[in-house]
């Protein structure tokens, strides 16, 4: 039986998210697990971009999307003004100016995952644009508790400020539309399989940790 590249990272992102879902779970295995966070986030970001063979513009988009993720990042670190006060933990691996490289990683991830799904029922460019950048924000409701809970970030207060959701969209609408004249290159296939598996993780985490 054989399986295609595709196939075979939709295994693997599966794998990967139901795999960190049981290590974060036990207390025997979590310091292991955290541990392995930037190396989960810093594989899928390679799984996803060889899955097929992109245009030169498609990486000019991502890379643009890695870079602007970690400047906006050290920009809100720095001043607390964009997102509300906050700094990160030590369990996102190396830092730059406060700020874990795979940061800018993790942005890409969502755009990527969340852009598929919305291009499977919408074909409207603007539409597209808005609510992928919705469900970026929806699933940043799902990643907060989790995130204070395992020390990858904290906030000056008590609770996440509104500011940050606000900010959430408008980052993402930024990144939607630059990945918009590459639409037609994100697998739907793979980005159904990487949100469902970021939702199904950070539901998980939610009810049985926080």
């Amino acid at each position: 039986m054989s399986f295609s590249r595709k196939n075979i990272i939709i295994i693997l992102i599966l794998i990967f998210h139901f795999v960190g879902m049981l290590g974060l779970t036990f207390s025997q295995t979590n310091d292991f697990f955290l541990f392995l966070t930037p190396f989960h986030l810093l594989l899928t970001f390679i799984l996803l971009l060889t899955s097929r063979s992109y245009s030169r513009n498609f990486f000019l988009s991502t890379f643009f999307i890695v870079f602007f993720g970690f400047l906006i990042e050290v920009t809100g670190v720095y001043t607390g003004i964009l997102f509300g006060g906050y700094k990160y933990g030590d369990n996102l691996g190396l830092q730059v100016f406060s700020v874990p490289l795979v940061i800018g990683l993790n942005w890409f991830i969502l755009v990527f995952g969340t852009r598929g799904v919305v291009n499977y029922f919408f074909d409207k460019k603007y539409l597209q644009i808005i609510l992928s950048s919705t469900l970026m924000v929806l699933l940043d409701f799902l990643i907060e508790p989790v995130a204070i809970e395992f020390g990858w970030w904290s906030w000056d207060i008590v609770s996440v400020p509104h500011q940050n959701y606000i900010m959430w969209f408008l980052v993402s609408l930024i990144m939607q539309f630059v990945i918009s004249r590459n639409n037609n290159e994100i697998s739907k296939s793979i980005s159904f399989s990487l949100l469902l598996s970021q939702i199904i993780f950070f539901i998980y985490l939610n009810i049985v940790i926080i």
